[in-house]
């Protein structure tokens, strides 16, 4: 009985962390049962942008017959194929957002809400899909709100490509904001039954407004006056070779990089912004940019940088909009979320 009627809002996300890479399934495995048992973490997402399935289509019209595709002449190859899906949400100190963070960063996953960061010198996991080892991959299942009329969607084998933080005083009071990109390089089940079960995203919210705004720093600028702030994190994935379920190795691409923006107002703290972009020659090296957060509330700190961008935005309020890049000294963490 076809009667459900689903939302864009039905779907949850969860995530678990892989002993074997790209394989969580059953033993033995079975791709239409896949173990999703209590280590599944859910995130708080408000939106999914479903994975585009992009096969390999060959419908060239051969000369076998007319100028009519033939049945004989069509191929697609479903394996050998990057899939990607975008998520939003509510971004909570939480095992299940922390395993994204530790992804994106190259960082081993610990299943537990610790601190993230990315080193000067990091060159990100590596490895060959179907070997036991944990720590590099996770599984991401897109549970509908009824399993009888809809189908879990899982995609293994999977790695952070991207995660944001984001927080603007004039959107839900400041409240902290996580986008995130995760990607595949294995064939994703799409006919999967199995409930998932798990710990649930985490209760507490973290809002603009807790932020110690003494301590904010902005191209070392102490306490100005903020807002809205992001923060992202970007590393693509690369994969190469083949097997009988997608492709055979992942790695990631040949840059880190780590970009942050803010408004702030323009006044006496601020207006040496707007020169020091222009007159710029070097990375400002320590204290660049801080959003501290009480509590271990994933307080965000970028040591070093360089501006790359600063604009008047002529509202209401003369505020200035900068963008800032993080680099590396060699030494200091590019990026630090403290969580711990």
């Amino acid at each position: 009985m076809a009667n459900g009627v689903f939302s864009g809002k039905d779907f949850k996300a969860w995530v678990i962390e892989e002993t074997t890479t790209g394989q969580v399934y059953a033993s033995p495995p079975v791709v239409t049962a896949p173990a999703l048992g209590a280590d599944m973490f859910q995130l708080d997402v408000d939106s999914v942008a479903f994975p585009s399935l992009s096969p390999n289509q060959v419908t060239a019209v051969r000369s076998r017959g007319g100028r009519v595709l033939q049945d004989a002449d069509f191929f697609q190859d479903n394996k050998i194929k990057a899939i990607e899906v975008s998520l939003s949400g509510t971004f909570h100190k939480d095992a299940g957002i922390t395993m994204l963070m530790q992804s994106v960063t190259g960082s081993a996953l610990s299943g537990t809400a610790i601190d993230v960061l990315l080193s000067g010198t990091a060159n990100g996991v590596t490895g060959k899909y179907g070997t036991a080892e944990g720590d590099k991959t996770f599984t991401l299942v897109l549970e509908p709100s009824d399993l009888v009329d809809g189908f879990n969607t899982v995609m293994v084998g999977c790695l952070c490509t991207s995660f944001s933080i984001n927080a603007d005083m004039g959107t839900d009071g400041g409240l902290y904001k996580f986008e995130a990109t995760i990607s595949s390089g294995k064939i994703p089940i799409t006919n999967n039954v199995t409930n998932p079960v798990g710990t649930a995203s985490g209760s507490g919210l973290i809002s603009l407004t807790t932020a110690t705004s003494a301590d904010i720093k902005i191209d070392a600028i102490s306490a100005p006056v903020l807002t809205s702030f992001g923060v992202t994190v970007a590393s693509p994935a690369v994969y190469t070779g083949f097997t009988e379920t997608g492709y055979h190795s992942f790695a990631r691409g040949a840059e880190f990089t780590v970009n942050a923006n803010a408004s702030v107002k323009y006044d006496s703290l601020t207006k040496p912004l707007y020169h020091n972009f222009n007159n710029q020659t070097a990375v400002q090296d320590g204290d660049f940019f801080a959003i501290p957060q009480p509590s271990n509330n994933c307080g965000i700190s970028i040591p070093n940088g360089a501006l790359t961008d600063v604009s008047f935005n002529e509202g209401d309020v003369m505020m200035l909009d900068v963008s800032m890049m993080g680099t590396s000294d060699g030494t200091a963490s590019v990026i630090v979320f403290d969580q711990a």
